[in-house]
């Protein structure tokens, strides 16, 4: 074999550089892939090493394969090109609508030439390449008249997303790098539409053929991939395929779950406790069927805005380890578009292999009842026995080791906080499908009658048994107990057992505040006088009736076996499930005089203004602050710092979807808003420097937010001292795109009049939503 080969007949050597195998790939596909020829990087070392006989070989082979009426593009095909890290889009040269052997000869060493230029010289030191280990091989590939050309993508290489991107614009493709045209841009998700273009003239059904190729090509190769096509008016071809390359693998953040579970603004000590408290113990029930896969609680969540957000890259990963798609995530995520079609996961391979453990974790919850129960007896017992009164007696050591020894207690306790609705949860579902096939809707069905132990948890139950007592007492004496304090109502002798009663009450449930994940919240035992008035002013919700009960179903022989224990199953964990929510939230609010009687401690020595500021410091800060070693900051700086930050965050729009580690900027109402398409992630503040050709190069200085009308691969030096990226043109695959991807800097494109921004102006540059805030 000599020098070129024919990729539709042969595998290329590895001689022939990634896109020529790339494209030999695409070509086994049964998708129309143009005639394309592979020259082996030999040639190009002989030719840099002056052997004279090497361009004769060349002319010679090319004289029996070329037709010399067909018109080729010839492309580089470096070993280091379209590889896992670096795609090298742009910096090495192309000729196009070449005809004849002698032009491609000449256009096969304008390819080697672009080997060897400055800008590629510093691209590779840029990227730890070294200039020597360079082997370039070329591509020939017939040229197809274009009526339109585009890239294509199976997934978002900026978000992630699991959603197929096109871009595509009239005429010839090379208007999307080399030009930076802004093209038309469609994007679909699992059949939904996200974006369409305006104003196109383009087929739908075009678009929609390109979509759907992309997705088979995608599955086919395994592999997220970045396609170009050319439809000639009748033709789709397929031209180039690699893997997509800078894809993010960053973290996703949503608060879509955490709204439930973890409501509203988090102090940094609750959020520090309340989030390894709870995400050990989902790892430890997640692990009983994965085995361990080195998940750690603060993977699991994280706080922004001093708001709680879910970890879904790390829920991806337990998908993985299940078997299922890491895209099974978007669902749980709450990202899945109005009107997509919900894709259906079924198990792998990898699932089957998880079978042993799946199976001892069903057969250990089948019998998980009688342990939860004995445990909570035990647990019951020491919590409740856990004394909170009067602890600034204790020192400061002995306070830390009080709170270590209650945090292992409520992990124990948080556990079946958690296992406790989840098994419900699954009883509850098969009792609802069972209920469906007897044409009773789950809402309309009494799962707790005659169960009155319930209410006792309850203390709407208590309220309003105590608002009848006192309903019944003389209207004189109703009057005056809602004119005087908690305190006072105590020494009013005619209110009799009616005053012991409301005490007893609040000893029972004193523990409950607006939120039971926030133990800085006041509990209603240090606010009695809200209770008497939540007593005095009650008001009983009308109590539901004829509901349908299991007598009624057994009356009508509608109870067999099977349901009847289903049923006995739900009841048990409906009240395992107060049981144990009762005591966790009982036992978790201990956690605020264990806190505050360090405060006081913290308070005596001055290291805070008042004990209640230990709500804005972490565990770890308590712990060394406790433990008598230096803080790495200054404490009271920082507990304002909190307290400020949390006030101008208290009634921002918060976004539901975060992507990567960064807090997204806040738009302040007097910004001005710029938008256009978000094509390299992040976030970035600084001083706009616009840029519309070499004679502006020299302005730029580092971290500067560069502002151009479009760039190609001679600007590309200017992307090592920006700080963040604006164009006016381009599209993903632009250069400007490309590039700031490759240097992990944010970039926005297709921005109109962004090259207006005066010099000097601070902008923010939001690369996730595509927008620019312009700072007044």
């Amino acid at each position: 074999m000599g020098l070129i080969l024919d990729i539709s007949k042969y595998t290329p050597p590895s001689t022939a550089g990634n896109k020529a195998e790339n494209i030999w790939k695409l070509s086994r596909l049964k998708v129309r892939v143009p005639k394309t020829f592979a020259v082996k990087w030999d040639a190009f070392h002989r030719y840099i090493e002056n052997d004279g006989y090497v361009i004769k070989e060349l002319e010679f082979e090319l004289s029996k394969i070329i037709d010399p009426g067909i018109s080729y593009a010839v492309r580089s095909s470096a070993n280091i090109e379209d590889g896992m890290d670096r795609s090298f889009a742009g910096q090495f040269d192309s000729v196009l609508h070449v005809r004849g052997t002698k032009d491609i000869i000449e256009g096969i060493k304008v390819v080697w030439s672009s080997a060897r230029s400055p800008a590629v010289k510093i691209y590779l030191e840029r990227h730890n390449f070294q200039t020597q280990n360079l082997s370039m091989g070329v591509i020939i590939q017939e040229m197809v008249k274009p009526v339109y050309s585009g890239v294509a993508l199976s997934k978002n290489p900026v978000t992630g997303a699991d959603e197929i991107v096109v871009e595509a614009v009239d005429g010839e493709g090379t208007q999307l790098v080399q030009i930076g045209a802004t093209p038309y841009r469609w994007v679909n998700k699992w059949g939904y539409w996200v974006e369409k273009a305006e104003g196109s003239n383009m087929p739908i059904n075009l678009i929609q053929k390109v979509i759907t190729t992309t997705r088979t090509i995608a599955k086919k190769l395994r592999q997220s991939v970045d396609l170009e096509w050319v439809y000639d008016g009748s033709e789709l071809y397929w031209v180039q395929v690699r893997e997509i390359t800078t894809l993010n693998n960053f973290n996703v953040y949503s608060n879509h779950i955490s709204r439930e579970f973890l409501p509203g603004m988090i102090k940094p000590l609750i959020f520090s406790i309340n989030v390894p408290l709870v995400n050990s113990v989902w790892i430890e029930w997640i692990e009983e069927i994965t085995g361990d896969i080195g998940l750690k609680p603060e993977d699991l969540a994280k706080s922004f805005y001093y708001r709680a957000y879910f970890n879904m890259g790390t829920l991806g990963t337990i998908f993985e380890e299940l078997g299922f798609p890491r895209e099974s995530v978007e669902i749980i995520m709450g990202s899945l578009p109005r009107g997509a079609a919900r894709p259906s996961f079924k198990p792998s391979a990898k699932t089957l292999m998880r079978l042993p453990w799946l199976l001892y974790f069903i057969y250990d919850k089948w019998t998980f009842a009688p342990k939860m129960r004995r445990a909570l007896n035990i647990l019951e017992q020491r919590i409740k026995s856990t004394p909170y009164l009067n602890l600034e007696q204790l020192t400061e050591s002995d306070l830390l080791t009080a709170i270590e020894h209650h945090y292992k207690l409520m992990q124990r306790t948080a556990y079946f906080n958690v296992l406790g609705p989840l098994m419900m949860g699954m009883y509850n579902n098969v009792l609802k499908s069972q209920l469906k096939s007897r044409d009773v809707e789950f809402a309309n069905f009494d799962l707790t009658k005659g169960m009155d132990i319930i209410l006792e948890y309850d203390p709407a139950t208590h309220l309003r048994r105590l608002n009848v007592e006192f309903q019944a007492l003389p209207i004189e004496l109703r009057k005056k107990i809602r004119r005087v304090s908690y305190r006072e109502f105590l020494n009013i002798k005619e209110a009799g057992d009616f005053s012991k009663h409301v005490s007893d009450m609040i000893n029972k449930f004193g523990h409950l505040s607006d939120n039971g994940n926030d133990f800085s919240v006041i509990p209603w035992r240090e606010n009695p006088d809200l209770v008497l008035k939540l007593v005095t002013e009650f008001d009983a919700p009308s109590e539901e009736s004829n509901k349908i009960t299991m007598s009624d179903l057994k009356s009508k022989g509608k109870a067999n076996l099977f349901f009847t224990l289903f049923y006995k199953r739900a009841r048990e964990f409906r009240l395992l499930r107060e049981q144990v929510s009762s005591l966790y939230t009982y036992g978790y609010g201990l956690f605020r005089y264990f806190f505050l009687a360090l405060g006081e401690h913290f308070a005596h020595r001055n290291l805070v203004e008042s004990r209640d500021d230990i709500f804005f410091l972490t565990y770890d800060q308590v712990k060394s602050l406790g433990n008598g070693t230096a803080p790495e900051k200054d404490i009271r700086a920082e507990i304002e710092k909190h307290k400020y930050e949390m006030e101008r965050f208290r009634d921002i729009l918060t976004p539901t979807i975060i992507y990567g580690d960064e807090i997204p900027p806040i738009r302040d109402p007097n910004m001005d808003l710029l938008g256009g398409i978000p094509t390299s992630i992040g976030y970035y503040t600084g001083r706009v420097k616009v840029v519309k050709g070499i004679q502006d190069f020299g302005k730029v200085e580092q971290g500067d937010v560069l502002v151009v009308p479009y760039s190609d691969v001679g600007w590309t030096p200017l992307f090592a001292r920006a700080g963040a990226v604006v164009a006016e043109s381009g599209g993903l695959l632009s250069h400007s795109s490309i590039v700031a991807r490759e240097y992990n800097i944010p970039a926005v494109v297709s921005v109109e009049n962004a090259t207006l921004i005066p010099d000097g102006t601070i902008v923010t540059v939001d690369g996730h939503k595509g927008e620019i805030l312009v700072h007044k």
